[in-house]
């Protein structure tokens, strides 16, 4: 950040009181002042005048629009009576002088010194209570001998809620008395020569509200110092043009901003006797306002009557006095900003210094704080502030550029100008420049990159890559021209060139080496550097052609690739032309079709082997193929030069046996009573059949009529192909007979063409007897529908089973219908009751007859059955309060279907238990079961009604280390009809399911007589 200061020009009125001569003034604000003369107080507001008569000292502004003045005599007077402080006074009696009165800018604090007596001062305050008549009470001075004088500067309260007053208390040396509030300090004067009184003092607010920055002129200059702290506080402020007297000084530290506070406006006699105003360089806000202050040029020049006092409303307007009766007040207003010139933008070569000027003008004519701050994100630039070459206005900033950068940059000069007054603060942005200037190095050659380390005309690509030269910033870019006429173009990118070595036929087919010259030059974004030469030779010939035009090629199996067909060099003919040869190999084979070389007949694979021409061999009946590569080969100055390759699908198309020059012959299956099973073989054997257009016709004929003349047809199949076996069906007899089984296979060729080839072959049968099996299937008995079933006659093996059947019921129940089909009869009968059919035998007789056979009977008899209907549940219970372990076993019959049965029979099979015969119960009755034997009997007949059940219970006691199963079927007149009954749950060493009070009831009775029996044989022994 670089900072300075220029004068501008500023705006100056003068005008006057209407009478006397002026001792004091006070700004209230822009455009509105008091002046106290001797004769009256001058109020000018807004362009109008107003006056209260008599001597005045000192004014003040309460509210907004009272003015208020003090008398000669310490008395209060307002314009138009407005203070409530009209007519008091501040001193008991009427002062003989009053010299100093000041009021802080709200009118709130004041502070002023009388000469009561022809020796005697003081000095009063409005903090001090009233005493007696006087409104303001006395200040305790610290100097006996102060005398005191016009200079007084008055600080309103600072945070730390206390105001400041600074008193000149001497009229040759510059003493001073510093009220803080009402605590005095002195300040004498010191040294061997002390400073002369002062002419005018200003109080400014420091960092400590404790202590303020004081200010004040006479005739030798300007001084500064902190209050509070030094005995001594005051030093010199250096002015341009050497000693001078400062009359009048006023600041303001409120109006400005970060760019600049401290405005100052100061009025001296120079040396020369004229007078001169000053302003004040504003500072940052940190720094003590004064340090450097500027001639004003557009202040008037023929002044040479000192200023009495000046005062200011903030930065913008300020009223000096002067000690005359006319012509008295000049009046200075702030109202134009900074303006700040500069050419842009500004052009650095790197390596060099160069100085901006940066020239800042205000057309009011003020000390202007100038601040230029380097905004360079490359962080090329340097910048040092040098004072302005003009002398005092604006300034240079001296801007030294680095060396080794590749581009131009661009950097900034942020330029911020400030009069002290926050409105006015004035921003711009200077561009800068920052060129780069040194080009690269030429390149230092170029590397090339090629197949082989050469070029050959017509032959591979290659790049060419410069190399970068010894200096300068890396080349983003390199530029080519050719220097050789006939060259050959090079594609360039921004690094590499690439030379296709493509020329004429009459060049490429000669021997000899072409040397072309190309030149580079390095560019790096900004500048081009100079050429450099880069020799390419070129090699003739060049790289053979590739053998293949097409990448497709179609042979018949054994038939050779090359080499008359195939191509070799571009310069085939032309004398000196090296040999060419030839590489050939296998890419991809699926179907192995074999590759060998025409002459050598070596093997071909995935390797290279050299040779003129190939043959190619597949065993399959379809077409094959396979991938072949084959590239030629020239050598040309010991350097190997392969061309480029052809990759070539290869069809082999297969080669097929005429069908006219095989033989057919039939391969006839073991004899059969309904068909002829067959099948047609060929010497030698027919290849790719399943590719052929073969269609194969089996005949079945009669005996030949005569010979040549083919019997009458009985059976025929056509099928495609020859390979598949054939069925031809013969005459439905039982008898023997003599045939002929011929077949023709026909092939249609691709031109159309149908080739046949047929052959013959007789047959002969024998007869087969009739006799008939058993039957098979079942009649089943349903409740409302009667019995029904279909059955079919079964033959022995080797039977003849080409027969009519005849079908007739001869014992056992009625028949409603008897329907044969075939082999089989379907029959139903009358009667439709469920109980009266079951178990009933039903006796068919069945007569088979045939031509050309002796017929044959069979008497069938079949048992009526039935579905089971009846539904199967079983439980098992320890009974309570014994201690046999009897177990209790309930089985329950429930019939399912929607007929009654009355015969029903259940036999039940219990394992591993104990029977006790008398426990048997059916429906709660007792019931003396049947046919009981180690753990079965037999309870029956049983009825039970369509829908309903029937229990049977029984007590068994199991065996010692025995695990009981229970088991058991219903039956109806023999046949079983009940259903497996689920498992029973899973059931302790006793067999039993469960026990206590949940004994059902069926045993509950059985159980207790057999308590009771026991009980009553222990109680007789």
């Amino acid at each position: 950040m670089f900072l300075v200061a220029v004068v501008a020009r500023a705006d100056w009125t003068t005008t006057q009181t209407q009478n006397g001569t002026p001792k004091d003034v006070v700004v209230f604000r822009p455009g509105f002042f008091a002046v106290a003369t001797d004769l009256e107080l001058f109020i000018s507001q807004d362009g109008g005048v107003s006056t209260l008569s008599g001597g005045m000292s000192g004014s003040y502004l309460r509210g907004t629009s009272c003015v208020v003045g003090i008398r000669d005599d310490g008395t209060v007077r307002s314009v138009g009576g407005c203070s409530p402080d009209e007519g008091k006074t501040l001193f008991p009696d009427a002062p003989e002088d009053l010299p100093a009165v000041r009021f802080s800018p709200d009118g709130g604090v004041g502070y002023a010194a009388a000469k009561v007596s022809p020796v005697s001062w003081e000095f009063r305050s409005s903090l001090v209570p009233k005493q007696g008549n006087a409104e303001w009470g006395t200040l305790a001075m610290p100097l006996p001998s102060a005398v005191a004088q016009a200079p007084l500067a008055v600080l309103p309260p600072q945070a730390d809620g206390l105001p400041h007053a600074l008193f000149s208390v001497s009229p040759a040396k510059a003493n001073f008395v510093w009220y803080r509030g009402t605590t005095a300090q002195a300040y004498p004067a010191q040294g061997v020569t002390p400073p002369s009184a002062a002419r005018t003092v200003a109080l400014l607010p420091g960092v400590d509200p404790a202590k303020p920055l004081a200010y004040f002129g006479n005739d030798a200059g300007l001084f500064r110092g902190t209050l509070g702290g030094a005995s001594s506080p005051f030093d010199p402020v250096q002015l341009d043009g050497g000693p001078v007297s400062v009359d009048a000084l006023a600041f303001d530290v409120a109006s400005g901003s970060d760019a600049g506070v401290g405005f100052g406006l100061m009025l001296i006699k120079q040396q020369n006797g004229k007078v001169a105003a000053l302003s004040a360089e504003p500072v940052v806000p940190s720094a003590a306002p004064g340090s450097v202050w500027r001639n004003n040029p557009k202040f008037r020049t023929d002044l040479t009557e000192s200023a009495a006092q000046v005062a200011c409303a903030g930065a913008s307007y300020c009223v000096a006095i002067l000690p005359r009766p006319v012509q008295n007040i000049l009046i200075y207003e702030n109202k134009a900003k900074p303006v700040v010139n500069v050419v842009q933008p500004f052009d650095v070569e790197e390596g060099t210094q160069k100085k901006l000027a940066l020239d800042v003008v205000d057309n009011d004519g003020d000390a202007v704080r100038m601040t230029a701050t380097l905004r360079d994100p490359s962080r090329l630039l340097t910048a040092v502030t040098e004072p302005s070459a003009t002398g005092g206005n604006g300034l240079t900033l001296s801007l030294a550029a680095a060396s080794g950068f590749c581009a131009n940059q661009k950097a900034f000069v942020d330029v911020v100008a400030s009069d002290g007054l926050a409105s006015h603060d004035t921003m711009k942005t200077v561009e800068l420049q920052v060129k780069h200037t040194e080009p690269p190095a030429a390149p230092a050659g170029a590397s090339v990159a090629v197949e082989g380390g050469v070029f050959f005309a017509g032959g591979a690509r290659g790049t060419l890559t410069p190399l970068r030269g010894p200096s300068g910033c890396a080349p983003i870019k390199y530029l080519w021209a050719a220097q050789t006429p006939k060259a050959p173009p090079l594609e360039v990118t921004d690094t590499v060139a690439t030379l296709n070595p493509v020329m004429s036929r009459a060049d490429r087919c000669k021997p000899g080496i072409n040397t072309f010259i190309y030149d580079v030059r390095a560019h790096d974004g900004e500048l081009t550097s100079n050429h450099t030469n880069v020799p390419v030779m070129i090699y003739p010939w060049g790289p053979p052609e590739a053998p293949f035009d097409s990448a497709t090629r179609e042979v018949y199996s054994g038939q050779a690739l090359g080499p008359l067909d195939l191509k070799t060099h571009l310069c085939a003919g032309t004398d000196g032309l090296p040999p060419v040869t030839r590489l050939w190999s296998v890419t991809d084979n699926p179907s192995n079709v074999e590759v060998t070389l025409v002459g050598s007949g070596a093997a071909v694979g995935s390797i290279p082997v050299e040779g003129s021409s190939v043959q190619v061999s597949s065993q399959s009946c379809v077409d094959t193929s396979l991938k072949l590569r084959a590239f030629n080969r020239l050598i040309v100055e010991g350097r190997v030069l392969d061309g480029p390759v052809s990759d070539v699908n290869v069809t082999v198309l297969p080669r097929r046996i005429p069908l006219e020059t095989v033989s057919l012959a039939l391969d006839l299956g073991p004899q059969e009573e309904r068909k002829v099973h067959g099948r047609v073989t060929t010497t030698p054997v027919l290849n790719c059949t399943g590719e052929r257009a073969l269609t194969t016709v089996a005949t079945l004929e009669e005996p030949e009529a005569a010979p040549g003349v083919p019997g009458r047809v009985l059976a025929t199949q056509t099928f495609a192909g020859i390979s598949d076996g054939f069925d031809l069906a013969l005459p439905p007899t039982c008898g023997e007979g003599s045939y002929t089984v011929r077949v023709r296979v026909h092939e249609t060729l691709g031109n159309g063409k149908v080739v046949t080839s047929e052959l013959s072959q007789p047959y002969q049968r024998n007869a087969r007897d009739v006799v008939l099996g058993d039957l098979s299937g079942e009649l089943i008995a349903t409740c409302g529908q009667g019995a029904r079933g279909k059955l079919r006659q079964t033959f022995p093996e080797g039977a003849c089973t080409v027969v009519d059947l005849a079908w007739n019921r001869s014992l056992g129940p009625e028949l409603a219908s008897l329907e044969s089909s075939g082999d089989s009869v379907e029959l139903a009968t009358q009667d439709t009751e469920l109980e009266s059919l079951v178990g009933e035998l039903v006796t068919l007789n069945v007569k088979a007859t045939a031509p050309g056979a002796t017929e044959a009977t069979r008497e069938h008899v079949v048992r009526i059955g039935a579905r089971p209907f009846v539904t199967l549940d079983r439980s098992t219970e320890l009974a309570a309060g014994s201690d046999s372990g009897q177990v209790g076993v309930l089985v329950t019959l429930r019939n399912d279907s929607a007929c009654g049965v009355a015969s029903l029979d259940y036999e039940e099979v219990a394992i591993g238990v104990e029977l006790l015969p008398d426990s048997v119960k059916v429906d709660g009755q007792r019931m003396t079961p049947t046919e009981v034997t180690d753990g079965h009997f037999t309870v029956g007949p049983l009825a039970v009604a369509a829908g309903a059940t029937a229990t049977i219970s029984y007590v068994v006691r199991p065996g010692l280390l025995s695990t009981p199963t229970y088991s058991g079927v219903a039956k109806l007149r023999g046949v079983v009809v009940s259903q497996a009954p689920a498992p029973p749950p899973s059931t302790s060493g006793c067999g039993c399911s469960g026990g206590g009070s949940g004994v059902t009831a069926f045993g509950l009775g059985a159980l207790a007589w057999l308590a009771r029996r026991r009980r009553g044989v222990r109680a007789r022994s």
